[in-house]
């Protein structure tokens, strides 16, 4: 007579661990599929791409996937979690900028763009980084330093080279929110590249201008531009 299961053996059987070789799922219909944790994340990124981030959800997933919701969460956590590991893989196929790279312009340049070609596909992804106030994810803390000692390099102190940091951020993320909004999805992708471009080319000249100026006497212009009123 073959031995009852033990207690350990049900367990496991019943929740399965996300390893990353294949685990058998689960299913009310058919043969059980195989998953992983990347099967996971690329679906995720599926759906994201095809129905924005409002529309998902890890029940239109786990229809993506034909399981069950709940059987997602032996792989994942939470939403969130997955969430982050969806941009991460995204982000993390972009090539960080090289803090001894000469000039820094060129190199700010080529991150810049490179960001923007990975980035295109997923209109949804910066909008969600913004929202979230996601600021620490590996590749962004890396590419954040790295520009950095870029721009240390470049002549700016710290604080200036901080400032640079912040509005290169600021207008990457804008980019893809209003540029994307404003040209039609009917026009080639080649007038959005070129929007881009032009407001690329107008931060690097602005942070030109400001590595070169020092702090305090761009603190002096501005005090020397106010009204007479407001002094």
């Amino acid at each position: 007579m073959p031995c009852a299961p033990t207690s350990e053996k049900m367990w496991s059987t019943a929740y399965p661990e996300p390893v990353a070789e294949s685990v058998s799922v689960p299913s009310r219909r058919g043969p059980a599929p195989s998953l992983r944790v990347d099967d996971l994340v690329t679906a995720a990124l599926h759906l994201l791409d095809r129905n924005g981030v409002q529309r998902f959800s890890m029940r239109t997933l786990a229809a993506e996937l034909g399981t069950s919701p709940m059987t997602l969460y032996n792989y994942v956590p939470t939403k969130a979690v997955l969430l982050d590991m969806v941009i991460d893989s995204v982000i993390d196929t972009i090539t960080p900028p090289d803090p001894d790279a000469r000039p820094w312009e060129e190199e700010m340049r080529r991150y810049a763009r490179e960001a923007w070609r990975v980035q295109r596909p997923h209109p949804w992804l910066p909008t969600l980084l913004a929202q979230r106030r996601i600021v620490d994810r590996p590749a962004q803390i890396a590419a954040r330093d790295a520009l950095i000692a870029l721009f240390r390099a470049a002549g700016a102190d710290d604080l200036r080279a901080r400032e640079g940091v912040a509005v290169f951020f600021a207008f990457m993320i804008g980019s893809f929110v209003q540029i994307r909004s404003t040209v039609s999805h009917h026009r080639p992708t080649s007038r959005a590249d070129a929007l881009f471009e032009a407001g690329l080319d107008v931060v690097i000249e602005g942070l030109r201008s400001r590595f070169g100026t020092p702090v305090r006497h761009r603190a002096n212009t501005a005090r020397s531009q106010r009204p007479a009123g407001s002094r």
